[in-house]
């Protein structure tokens, strides 16, 4: 049966080739005038129902359909002499060798890797600049002096390991080198955004204020600073992380005679008034005692201190407002 249908299947091959070259062939079938599409519809499903009507038949007996060739006869070779005259007990010693299933020689298997355990990368070190920017920045709001600034959400600072000469303390004069301080400090830091450090002992002092190591946004390490360049003193009083550091850093800048380390400045003794560490004016005044009548003497701060006048502090005639521009309690200031 398989036979008819590869029979009708070239017969279907041929008349679809002949087909789509000459249609004219085929007008009797198709009852007038053939068409290419008719024809290639027509004979492309009698190609299809042979291919699957001969998938489909049985196969020829003796024939392989996988190979497309004739199945193989068996050849069954005779018995040889010998194994006939064994004994049964001899045969049944080498079927059940035979049956005895032989294991395969197989190579050995491939580790398998165990995904739970990987190994945890090596973890990259940050540069100080890197943890610097990972740090809370704040804004300098306020310089109150070389060792206390304000700055937002957090307020007031009283900066850890420094001590710096006094210029508001209302229950002391302004010490020698003060200004100086205090004018370095918000040269530094004015405008400024710092990050902190902190003493994990004690965060904040009696007074309420956080106490804090600052540094600039740049890196510059405030509180070192102002040692190293002798404008502050090391806070030994109360013990912190840093105070060996500091410590060192006073006594460089005390060799160098640094800032109020100097023998023209305060000499280290920064107890002392401000003004004692200046030499007395010995310019003759040009003002008239109507002037001086009240005890205050008009004119700019220009003029008062050509003649050798100024440093005038709260509570002072001379002292107004208007004349202390940066609001430190003292109107014109002279270095």
């Amino acid at each position: 049966m398989a036979y008819i249908f590869i029979l009708l299947f070239l017969i279907s091959c041929i008349c679809l080739v002949v087909g789509l070259i000459r249609p004219k062939v085929f007008g009797r079938l198709f009852q007038g005038k053939a068409t290419r599409k008719q024809i290639g519809i027509t004979f492309g499903v009698l190609i299809f129902v042979s291919l699957v009507l001969v998938g489909a038949s049985p196969a020829p007996e003796g024939y392989d359909r996988q190979s497309n060739e004739p199945k193989a006869e068996p050849v069954i070779s005779p018995e040889p002499e010998f194994v006939k005259n064994e004994p049964a007990e001899v045969k049944s010693e080498e079927l059940q060798e035979e049956n005895t299933p032989v294991e395969p020689n197989l190579p050995a298997p491939a580790p398998i890797l165990d995904n739970t355990s990987v190994t945890e990368p090596e973890v990259k070190s940050e540069s100080k600049e890197e943890r610097n920017q990972a740090k809370d920045l704040f804004q300098v709001t306020e310089v109150v002096d070389g060792d206390t600034i304000k700055v937002s959400v957090l307020g007031t600072l009283r900066l850890i390991g420094i001590d710096t000469p006094e210029t508001r303390d209302p229950r002391k004069p302004l010490q020698c080198f003060g200004r100086e301080a205090s004018n370095k400090a918000k040269e530094l830091l004015s405008g400024k955004k710092v990050y902190l450090e902190y003493d994990p002992a004690q965060k904040t002092d009696k007074y309420g204020r956080t106490l804090a190591y600052v540094y600039r946004e740049d890196g510059l390490f405030y509180n070192a600073e102002m040692i190293k360049q002798g404008y502050a003193h090391s806070y030994v009083q109360f013990p912190h992380p840093r105070l060996d550091e500091f410590n060192i850093y006073q006594s460089e800048a005390r060799e160098n005679e640094r800032g109020f380390w100097a023998a023209n400045t305060c000499n280290g003794d920064t107890t002392k008034a401000a003004s004692s560490s200046k030499p007395k004016s010995t310019t003759p005044l040009s003002i008239s005692p109507e002037i001086n009548k009240d005890g205050f003497i008009p004119g700019t701060c220009a003029s008062l201190k050509k003649l050798g006048l100024g440093n005038f502090r709260e509570g002072d005639p001379n002292y107004t407002k208007s004349r202390d521009g940066d609001g430190d309690g003292v109107a014109c200031e002279m270095n």
